[in-house]
């Protein structure tokens, strides 16, 4: 079973910018590029990197030589240390996608009435699970948006 963390208001998290955040003890970067939010690993399978420290850049793409552009619809991370290059959606390896990768993780914006309202019913959210004692509620309304990553259960051995 998957545990899901609201990592930050959506708003907090504008087009072009990035947040590392730990979630379930995992360094988590989120992006939000162009509207669209990625969740990768913080960590380069190369050597280790702060992966999603590094540079953010639309894929490069050519039909013949000497015409080159950027396609910012398909952005790509490079790792801060030697530049091993990643896909933000898939993270997929430019030089070897099926055998190095980096973990990508699903991520969404939710309304923040429907956070609330897992809260309420006792869903597990940000590693919090429902504990014996109950504090008096106050109803109250929420009207922006976050931002949830899902992360996988760990296996254990």
């Amino acid at each position: 079973m998957a545990s899901e963390f609201v990592v930050a208001k959506a708003r907090d998290l504008p087009d072009g910018s990035r947040m590392i955040v730990d979630a379930g003890g995992r360094s988590i970067g989120v992006f939000n590029v162009r509207g669209r939010f990625y969740a990768l690993l913080n960590r380069c399978p190369h050597q280790g990197a702060e992966l999603c420290r590094g540079e953010v850049f639309g894929l490069v793409e050519s039909d013949r030589p000497g015409d080159v552009r950027l396609n910012p619809a398909a952005p790509y991370i490079s790792c801060p240390w030697h530049g091993w290059e990643y896909d933000l959606a898939t993270g997929e390896s430019w030089f070897n996608p099926d055998r190095t990768r980096v973990r990508p993780y699903p991520v969404r914006v939710e309304g923040g009435a429907a956070v609330a309202d897992a809260f309420a019913r006792g869903e597990a959210r940000a590693g919090r699970t429902r504990g014996p004692y109950v504090a008096e509620v106050i109803p109250i309304r929420v009207e922006d948006d976050y931002v949830v990553v899902s992360l996988p259960a760990r296996s254990r051995p």
